[in-house]
C-alpha cells in the first residue's frame, strides 16, 4: 500500500497520539493532530507532530488537504467533518469508538466524485505484529505518552482526583515504585 504524504488525526489523547506517531513511523512525511486542548497540542508538537487547534482558521485552511484523515475522538460530528479534510482520492479512517446509536450524514455523491475511501479499524483486530514492529523501531518517543507511573495503592485515588486532566495521558502501574 502507498504511504500517504500527509495525514491528520483528530484527537490528541493517548490513542490519537499513538496513531499519529505510528503514521510517522510508517513513513508519512507530515502528520498533523487536531484537538480542542492547547495543552495536548503543545505536547503533540513536542513529539514532532503538527498541532492544529480544532475550529481554528489554520485548520479550516487545510480543507481537502490530507491524503489520510483519522478520527480518534469517537465523536460522530468529528467523523462527519473529517471527510471535508480528506483530499480527493484520499482515505478517511473511523478509529475512535462512537456510540452504537450515533449517526453521521455523508453525501454519497461527494464520496463518488472525489473518490474518497471511508474505512474502519478496530484497534486490536489482527495488527499486533505490526504494532510490535513499530515499537521495536521507536526511539523512545512513544514511551513519553506514559505520563504517570504509580504503585497499585495510588491508582484509585489518582483517578478519583484527576477528573480528566488534559495533561494525563497513559497511567501505568509500576511494581518497582
Amino acid at each position: 500500500a502507498r504511504v500517504p504524504g500527509t495525514a491528520l488525526v483528530f484527537g490528541a489523547g493517548p490513542i490519537g497520539l499513538l496513531l499519529a506517531l505510528s503514521l510517522k513511523a510508517r513513513g508519512v512525511a507530515s502528520v498533523a493532530v487536531a484537538d480542542i486542548s492547547e495543552q495536548r497540542l503543545a505536547f503533540a508538537e513536542a513529539l514532532g507532530l503538527v498541532p492544529l487547534l480544532s475550529g481554528s482558521q489554520a485548520l479550516a485552511a487545510r480543507t481537502k488537504g490530507f491524503d489520510f484523515v483519522a478520527d480518534a475522538t469517537g465523536v460522530a460530528r468529528v467523523v462527519e467533518a473529517m471527510i471535508g479534510f480528506t483530499a480527493d482520492g484520499g482515505t478517511g479512517l473511523v478509529f475512535g469508538v462512537c456510540a452504537p446509536d450515533a449517526r453521521i450524514w455523508v453525501a454519497p455523491f461527494e464520496i463518488f466524485r472525489r473518490q474518497i475511501r471511508l474505512v474502519g479499524s478496530h484497534s486490536l483486530n489482527r495488527n499486533i505484529p505490526q504494532a510490535l514492529d513499530i515499537l521495536r523501531r521507536d526511539d523512545g518517543t512513544m514511551a513519553r505518552l506514559v505520563s504517570h507511573r504509580l504503585p497499585l495503592a495510588e491508582l484509585l485515588p489518582f483517578f478519583a482526583k484527576s477528573g480528566g486532566d488534559p495533561a494525563t495521558m497513559k497511567v501505568q502501574f509500576s511494581a518497582d515504585i
